[in-house]
């Protein structure tokens, strides 16, 4: 997936080494050599309030689109 292929400005897209698994905003892989982990609601709950809307561990969508 590229950075103007879903048009998502985060700039993991463009990393040839991103430090997450997962795209904070569109949730799409962008390093599939970090292992998927785990997390814990709370993990979740904080970054809903930073208003992350996928979680770059585990992909889980955290916010919905309105």
């Amino acid at each position: 997936m590229t950075l103007h292929t879903r048009g998502c400005r985060n700039m993991n897209h463009s990393h040839f080494n991103a430090p997450v698994h997962f795209c904070s905003m569109c949730g799409e892989v962008v390093n599939q050599d970090i292992p998927i982990k785990k997390c814990a609601k709370d993990k979740h709950d904080k970054s809903r309030l930073q208003r992350t809307m996928y979680c770059v561990d585990c992909g889980e969508q955290l916010v919905r689109a309105r």
